[in-house]
């Protein structure tokens, strides 16, 4: 069920981790002689039958995936008291590793590796020197009933301007009470500046792979780019990916019409609008109308299965029909 798989990607900083995806669509492969099965990396055929799922799974991604690096996410925002947004888990666990490590004025030394105890039971060890850091994870819970044991490593920092950047390796596992464990492997840069109120973190690599239950992922060619205003407390973000599962059963590319803008609080945007391209120039346009607090529809979803130009059927959803 969706609602497994995806449980693993949002943050509650207080309390329980909230479902987000629903049953999926397509047909997926399914494993062989107890191996993780190969994510189909063919582009999906688009059609009225699948449209509703293969939207909601490649939005939710997109979402997921947005500075967070890919869809992928159990982390703790020490910092929040208020429930993250799925769009920034991935990224706030860097920046969160980020801060204590002070990589903002390199170089950075640790003369001898630091293990440190988490909050609520587990380890996290530190071994850094001059522009790179390895981050290793036992277990370690800051959040209670969440863990994460893999690791990070963090290498290449460069001092800009406004900020920094630097290439980041992970291979991590997040688990939560009730759900299934969700890990994900992948390279990828991160760039993070702050101007005036306005901070931007972008992430950008060639794959991340995820599996989460049943489900395995292939994030893509994937450039995800999120700005949040602290004058305002929105923070806006912008996609460009290519998003295989075994559950749509193929390959869809998911690009940018408008970004997507999620206020402070909100599980989903309020605002934004994606193109998901499948086989044969087919097209699916998802509008987002509203965050889950907002009157119906929330979510347009407009096929185009023969990629004429022409979308020939939309579906007007809410939040929870995509994720139920």
């Amino acid at each position: 069920m969706k609602a497994e798989l995806s449980a693993v990607r949002l943050l509650a900083t207080s309390a329980a981790v909230a479902a987000l995806v629903s049953c999926g669509g397509g047909g997926g492969s399914s494993s062989s002689g107890g191996g993780a099965p190969a994510v189909p990396s063919a582009p999906l055929v688009l059609t009225s039958a699948n449209a509703q799922n293969v939207a909601g799974d490649a939005t939710l991604a997109a979402i997921g995936a947005s500075s967070n690096g890919g869809g992928l996410f159990l982390a703790a925002d020490t910092r929040s008291s208020s429930v993250l947004p799925k769009t920034h888990v991935l990224s706030r666990l860097l920046m969160q590793e980020i801060d204590r490590l002070n990589v903002q004025s390199p170089p950075i030394v640790v003369a001898v590796a630091q293990q440190f105890t988490c909050p609520f039971g587990g380890t996290r060890t530190q071994d850094a020197t001059g522009t790179s850091a390895t981050l290793t994870f036992s277990n370690c819970s800051e959040v209670q009933g969440e863990s994460i044991s893999g690791s990070i490593v963090i290498s290449n920092i460069t001092q800009t301007a406004t900020g920094f950047n630097a290439s980041v390796s992970v291979n991590l596992t997040f688990s939560a009470t009730v759900f299934p464990a969700e890990s994900f492997t992948g390279s990828f840069t991160i760039s993070f500046s702050t101007v005036g109120t306005v901070t931007t973190i972008a992430l950008s690599g060639a794959e991340i792979l995820t599996h989460a239950g049943t489900n395995f992922e292939r994030l893509s060619s994937f450039t995800l780019v999120s700005s949040s205003d602290s004058g305002t407390s929105a923070t806006t973000d912008t996609v460009t990916l290519t998003y295989a599962s075994t559950e749509i059963g193929g390959s869809v590319t998911i690009t940018t019409i408008l970004p997507f803008q999620t206020t402070s609080g909100r599980a989903f945007p309020h605002t934004g609008t994606i193109l998901i391209v499948g086989a044969s120039g087919g097209k699916i346009r998802v509008t987002v109308l509203g965050d889950e607090t907002l009157p119906a529809p929330q979510v347009r979803i407009e096929l185009d299965a023969d990629g004429d130009g022409t979308f020939e059927t939309t579906l007007d959803r809410n939040w929870s029909d995509l994720t139920a």
